[in-house]
């Protein structure tokens, strides 16, 4: 049996010390700071200070690192640290994601019940009542949306049009320019992006009665006279989704890195979902309101392969029209550059599929 005292380090070196120092240092701040940090940071907080006063002022992790073949000489203790640091690193990276990732949808259902609570107080759920509800997510289009809620018909395939202009936190007067054409308007307080804003839009809608609902892009690159195309395959039950498709319609040329993006990504979700998808990327679509409680939405940016996917997988009937895709009105692009477009729209349609 190995004595005790050959638990503890024969001799305290200046980089013992200093370990001792440290998680003393840590100790002492969880202690001074417990009534303001929560009960699961101090439990961490403390269990570092353990650990570094236990690596600092025993032999217990030499043997073991022997445990585990690293060997003294040559660095091989310090690789051990180096790798067991790393794993407790990777645990506390995984914890503050999926942190930051309530805190996320946290944030997302206060803004969507703060709106709810608007929208309900002010009377508009009977605005859209049995209507065909046409939705535009907007953040800084003062200068499109005007141009674009104009176009939009009252009427589309003999039902009665009503709009929905959720102003994600913009601050050019979005909002007031759509009030101003006679739409309805809900509020976020801050900009959270294109997938939060057609969230709150959908429960909205969903919970007023509308019979169907129709997204479109505030810039001006949808055609509203191709609505029609969208409302009428689900209007006559034949599907309960009809997602607009650039491919099997018309578009004019983006960016050649954008537009190899886009091929590369229809392959990808039409890999893994089983379905041929033309057009992964294109948020003009019609829904049916009553399926919308059965999809899981959590994407704040990369939105419109979410929804498809998860359209896919609920197995809700849908189908991909053709329509038209031009340029912008004016203004530039909301969207990230190209590589970080790219990354983001592929975590989203990995997280979409595996979740």
């Amino acid at each position: 049996m190995t004595p005790v005292a050959s638990l503890f380090p024969q001799e305290l070196t200046a980089l013992r010390s200093a370990g001792l120092i440290a998680a003393a240092l840590i100790l002492v701040f969880a202690i001074v700071r417990r009534r303001t940090l929560r009960n699961a940071d101090i439990l961490i907080l403390v269990l570092v200070a353990l650990g570094l006063a236990i690596v600092s002022g025993t032999e217990i992790t030499d043997k073991l690192l022997s445990a585990f073949s690293f060997k003294r000489g040559n660095g091989g203790r310090i690789l051990g640290l180096a790798v067991f640091a790393i794993f407790i690193l990777f645990l506390l990276i995984l914890r503050a994601l999926s942190q930051a990732g309530r805190n996320s949808r946290q944030l997302s259902a206060v803004l969507e019940g703060l709106a709810w609570e608007e929208f309900r107080n002010a009377g508009l759920p009977e605005r859209f009542r049995g209507k065909v509800a046409v939705l535009v997510p907007a953040y800084n289009e003062a200068e499109n949306i005007g141009h674009v809620l104009d176009r939009i018909p009252t009427e589309v395939c003999g039902r009665e049009t009503a709009v929905l202009v959720v102003d994600d936190g913009s601050r050019d007067g979005t909002g007031d320019v759509a009030a101003e054409h006679d739409a309805v308007v809900a509020r976020h307080v801050i900009n959270r992006g294109g997938g939060a804003a057609l969230r709150t839009g959908y429960r909205l809608l969903a919970d007023s009665g509308a019979e169907i609902v129709v997204t479109l892009d505030a810039d001006g690159q949808h055609l509203p006279s191709e609505m029609e195309r969208l409302v009428q395959p689900v209007l006559s039950g034949e599907v309960d989704v009809a997602h607009g498709s650039r491919v099997l319609g018309e578009s004019e040329r983006g960016h050649v890195s954008r537009e190899l993006g886009i091929v590369f990504f229809n392959r990808v979700v039409s890999l893994i979902t089983g379905t041929h998808v033309t057009d992964c990327s294109n948020g003009y679509r019609a829904v049916r309101a009553s399926v919308l409680p059965q999809l899981v939405l959590r994407q704040e940016q990369f939105h419109t392969s979410e929804f498809l996917i998860e359209a896919i997988k609920r197995g809700i009937p849908a189908e991909e029209v053709p329509v038209t895709v031009v340029k912008r009105l004016h203004g530039h692009s909301k969207k990230p550059a190209v590589v970080r477009y790219g990354l983001g729209f592929a975590n989203a349609i990995m997280r979409t599929w595996l979740r």
